[in-house]
């Protein structure tokens, strides 16, 4: 597992550039699991000594913890000293919205105006949370990855896609003032009209702003025993590609195993291992 986690992070390139102050978003394509590249992300920061710092809202902390025990890692034992932090997502969004719930029934004639106001609020509690935990962590390390699993769920709890963006806006501007942050952002998206489908508008809007964008997509041709699915690769730093001689999109094919994951260009009969 360590060895195919060296050889992922070498795939993007993130051994080798500095990924301090970067934005990398991870784009899950409906029916692909990801989790390897987050994998590959948290590995190549524990490695170079960061902090870690998780506002969950898909997997849970013993699903990242029970990987990196894999990968040679203890998140359990990091998080006891100081420099892992986790925010409960769920649970935050939860109590907020019965608070809105219980608001919206006390001014029914305002409703619309308080839904609005409502979303805000629990993006703000939501951020500060993230950056009390934050702090815990930057006390213990110079460098910290933040790491949202994943954003899309937002929009499952009925916050708006305003609600979303600000809520990325309230993380650039700690990075602003923490310029060794590096962010990763999971966005699990649909095949539909990128007009109406809110999950596909933010994640285009991310790739905007990110510096990194690692698209996670299914075979065309379907099921294969060979690879699991493709990964494209995409630099938006033209002097890191220059600098690395690589492409604008670099794609991969990807096997997951039970142990590990294999990552190989397409038409390769063996894989980078």
């Amino acid at each position: 597992m360590v060895s195919s986690m060296q050889s992922v992070c070498g795939t993007l390139g993130i051994d080798r550039v500095d990924m301090r102050g970067k934005i990398v978003l991870i784009e899950e394509q409906h029916g692909c699991d990801a989790n390897f590249l987050v994998s590959a992300l948290i590995s190549n920061a524990l490695k170079k000594n960061y902090g870690l710092c998780f506002v969950l809202f898909h997997n849970t902390f013993d699903h990242y913890h029970n990987i990196s025990m894999r990968t040679g890692y203890n998140l359990t034992a990091l998080k006891e000293k100081g420099k892992v932090a986790v925010v409960e997502s769920m649970k935050e969004l939860v109590c907020n919205i019965n608070a809105m719930c219980m608001d919206i029934d006390k001014k029914v004639q305002n409703s619309n105006e308080d839904n609005k106001c409502s979303g805000m609020n629990v993006v703000h509690n939501l951020f500060k949370l993230l950056k009390e935990s934050y702090n815990e962590v930057e006390k213990e390390s110079e460098s910290v990855l933040i790491i949202i699993d994943d954003i899309s769920h937002l929009f499952d709890l009925g916050l708006s896609l305003r609600d979303s963006l600000y809520f990325v806006r309230y993380i650039r501007s700690l990075m602003e003032s923490h310029s060794t942050t590096q962010l990763c952002i999971v966005a699990h998206t649909y095949e539909g009209d990128l007009q109406s489908c809110v999950p596909d508008v933010v994640c285009n809007s991310l790739k905007y702003m990110a510096h990194l964008i690692l698209v996670v997509e299914p075979l065309k041709t379907g099921h294969s025993s060979d690879a699991s699915g493709k990964v494209t690769v995409c630099w938006n730093i033209d002097s890191v590609r220059s600098e690395y001689h690589w492409t604008e999109r670099m794609i991969y094919l990807y096997k997951l195993l039970d142990w590990h994951v294999k990552i190989f260009a397409p038409g390769a009969m063996t894989s980078v291992v």
